[in-house]
């Protein structure tokens, strides 16, 4: 192992390296780390070290030096949740116990309350250790984290050790990474692993040892089940939890006035189906949801959303989602297969919003599912600018004048 107390920096991406730096060329992902060694030299690498991303991990805590020791982590997992249980969770500690958490997930990095808009639901273990050893510095007592099964599967989060770990669902998502559900949740319950304390859905069929069943579908119960296991006043929390904020793009009110508009991130079978269900809890007089599929994704999921979307809502317009490198209307024909009336069909999202607040009728609620906090548009490896919110904001603007 290297003598990290001889180099400025450690670094596993050769475009980020300063002189003087640690390159460490990973071996174990797509793309084998080793054929980027020379560009290192040439940045000013002092040294190239191959390894793994468990040998990562583990240098990454060595070099920030151990930030993981001081701090109190909590760690969430499950296809839909994470987000919005961690987003509470932080709030719900910091207003117990009057000290101050960090927050690292799907939309943004928060230490205390400075965010910075993230890359990864959980970051490679080099910028994870880096977070941590930043909120230790800031004075946090604690960390909740979103832990992906893909973080899990390739060794982001090796060398952590959670105070309490929960899986809070699992569905139909991430086959195209997993290939079964039988794998994905073995790589989900690696964090039971590494957890002093472990929650877990209990409609899942599996024995987890000392494991405290919750009730995954109520995100509400996953996070005062998770504040109890640290130890706080479950009143308290409960109080807490009536004043705390949901996430961006989680169940949003973009626009509420003669009608709704809300966007949420759900782009999988069963947030789909929660999001449509809570919609209807409203009683809005016509519910009509904008969705699409993601491309180089899952296909199996894009007919199983068509029908969910056929039905539980009043009005369906398919559209397009992050095509990456797929053709859109390729897509949405795997979508409609799932419908037996056709719905609307408009490829550009752009448009197809600006139809539904056309269209819009009093007390309607529309949904513009998928996207939720993301303010792009992601095609043929490009990620243009594209804000719902402002979009949203733009087209109600010009509706009601």
């Amino acid at each position: 192992m290297p003598n990290l107390s001889e180099y400025s920096d450690i670094v596993y991406d050769s475009r980020r390296v300063t002189p003087g730096a640690l390159f460490v060329a990973l071996t174990d992902g797509a793309t084998d780390g080793r054929g980027f060694a020379g560009d290192a030299i040439a940045r000013g690498a002092k040294a190239v070290f191959p390894c793994d991303r468990h040998t990562l991990a583990l240098l990454s805590a060595e070099f920030f030096g151990h930030p993981e020791r001081e701090l109190t982590l909590i760690g969430v997992t499950g296809t839909k949740g994470k987000t919005s249980v961690t987003t509470y969770c932080k709030q719900i500690y910091e207003a117990v116990t009057g000290n101050k958490a960090g927050l690292i997930g799907t939309i943004a990095n928060v230490i205390g309350d400075v965010s910075t808009p993230s890359t990864l639901t959980t970051p490679e273990s080099r910028d994870l250790y880096e977070l941590l050893a930043k909120m230790r510095g800031a004075g946090c007592k604690a960390v909740f984290m979103e832990v992906s099964s893909q973080a899990l599967a390739v060794g982001r989060v090796d060398g952590l050790r959670f105070a309490v770990g929960a899986l809070t669902n699992l569905s139909h998502e991430h086959l195209d990474l997993h290939g079964t559900m039988e794998t994905y949740l073995l790589e989900k319950l690696k964090l039971a692993e590494k957890s002093d304390k472990f929650l877990i859905d209990e409609r899942l069929q599996c024995n987890i040892p000392g494991a405290l069943r919750v009730n995954g579908a109520d995100n509400r119960e996953v996070v005062l089940a998770i504040c109890a296991a640290l130890g706080l006043d479950r009143a308290a929390c409960a109080s807490a939890f009536a004043n705390a904020k949901p996430p961006k793009g989680r169940a949003d009110i973009a626009f509420d006035g003669a009608f709704r508009v809300m966007i949420d991130y759900a782009h999988s079978p069963d947030s789909l189906s929660y999001i449509l269900n809570y919609g209807r809890l409203l009683k809005p007089s016509r519910l009509t949801v904008v969705f699409g599929c993601g491309g180089d994704r899952d296909r199996s999921k894009r007919p199983v959303m068509g029908r969910i979307a056929a039905e539980l809502a009043d009005n369906v317009i398919v559209t397009s989602d992050n095509p990456r490198t797929e053709a859109p209307d390729a897509i949405i024909s795997e979508i409609l297969i799932g419908f037996i009336n056709p719905p609307a069909v408009i490829t550009d999202r752009r448009e197809a919003i600006a139809y539904a607040i056309k269209q819009a009728i009093p007390r309607e609620l529309i949904i513009l599912a998928g996207k939720g906090h993301e303010p792009y548009q992601e095609i043929n490896g490009t990620r243009l600018p594209f804000d719902e919110y402002e979009l949203v904001k733009k087209l109600t603007t010009e509706v009601l004048m």
